[in-house]
């Protein structure tokens, strides 16, 4: 039997067996007293893994864009003006996404690769926008921007601020309140490393106060049909519709393992993998699409050696090695690569067994001295254990 693939996409990522044990398990009543139980252990650790205070958490199920719409279903009407931070792909969707609630929508433009300029921010803040959406990690460049700055810029200057903390949230340090940030979306299947299913969402009850439930679009994206039901029936349904019991009891596993592990545990070992990354590519002869302050911790984004072809890369990743990695998307298709290194995918193995497989094609193509940019690499990456 051929050997699993080794997933270094960018998630989903390799799930836990422990998890997996919750996946596997006979389904059971998505109510009751043991489904009540784990309903709120789940929103106790959400609470603190948002370090947001002041706020209400729900387990939105469903994919992870699906917490960002009901995030703009409840606290957006049509009309309001919202800016957003554009530097990557996901920017880019946040923006296609919000315009699609028919809000007047401005874009904070920069480079892909390369955070905003914060003075833009401050100026279009001033302007009277209602909120400054951000991409906390953006994927698609391998790049982290400044959020604390970013906030900063915004809400000095009048603006709330949403985050899309998919790729960032468990990995990332992001501390909400402390950031000035009143609402965030995440996503069970990244670094967290459950299976796909649960967007998080958190947000300030202030933003909730200041919203009339009566012009809230939908129900089901609604988060006062949320708390209402949460208010009448939380004795024994918290929640307003099915949720699978496998996917909600794999993810409550999976935060459990989070903090049993350690939240700065796991922060460090998603930034010292990452170094071990950046110094292996680099010693590889590729080149990243962003600088190195803001070069991502769970995704690596890069241009191959010249003589070496991005697509042609991964294509021979996956059939020499059986390797999964992901491509460059929108106008870099085609220019790099991208690792993921969320979750178990942040390992010394990984990191060595892929930096050998592309030290390979790049010693073919000229690069030099390969094999000692893998050993510094295996190095930093065994300081994780």
């Amino acid at each position: 039997m051929q050997d699993a693939p080794r997933l270094l996409i960018p998630g989903p990522v390799p799930i836990d067996p422990r998890v997996m044990e919750e996946l596997s398990a006979p389904a059971g009543p998505h109510y009751g007293e043991a489904w009540l139980k784990r309903y709120h252990e789940v929103e106790d650790m959400l609470q603190r893994l948002f370090q947001m205070k002041d706020a209400e958490v729900y387990p939105i199920a469903g994919p992870a864009h699906i917490g960002g719409e009901v995030l703009f279903f409840t606290l957006f009407r049509r009309g309001d003006r919202v800016a957003v931070v554009d530097n990557g792909f996901f920017g880019a969707r946040i923006a296609e996404m919000l315009r699609s609630h028919h809000l007047d929508v401005h874009v904070i433009p920069a480079k892909w690769g390369e955070p905003p300029d914060l003075g833009e921010v401050e100026r279009v803040a001033r302007s009277g926008v209602k909120a400054v959406a951000v991409i906390h990690n953006e994927t698609s460049t391998g790049m982290t921007n400044p959020m604390k700055e970013i906030a900063k810029a915004a809400t000095d200057h009048g603006a709330w601020v949403l985050v899309d903390a998919v790729s960032s949230w468990g990995g990332i340090p992001l501390p909400c309140t402390e950031w000035g940030i009143e609402a965030c979306f995440a996503a069970s299947q990244k670094c967290l490393g459950s299976a796909p299913g649960i967007a998080p969402v958190a947000v300030t009850k202030r933003l909730l106060d200041d919203v009339d439930p009566a012009t809230v679009e939908g129900w089901y994206t609604s988060l006062f049909t949320w708390r209402k039901i949460h208010k009448e029936w939380g004795d024994w349904h918290p929640q307003p519709t099915t949720i699978s019991t496998n996917v909600f009891y794999a993810f409550d596993k999976a935060l459990k393992l989070f903090f049993e592990d350690g939240m700065e545990s796991r922060y460090r070992r998603h930034e010292v993998i990452a170094r071990a990354y950046r110094e292996g590519l680099a010693g590889l002869g590729f080149t990243f699409f962003s600088k190195p302050e803001y070069r991502s911790n769970t995704v690596s984004s890069a241009r191959p050696p010249k003589g070496l072809d991005a697509h042609d890369l991964i294509a021979r990743l996956k059939r020499e090695h059986n390797i999964f990695i992901a491509g460059t998307l929108g106008p870099m298709r085609g220019q790099g690569i991208r690792i993921g290194h969320l979750g178990l995918q942040a390992s010394r193995e990984n990191v060595e067994a892929i930096l050998t497989a592309l030290a390979g094609y790049a010693k073919s193509v000229g690069s030099m001295h390969t094999e000692d940019a893998v050993d510094r690499a295996v190095q930093i990456a065994a300081k994780v254990g």
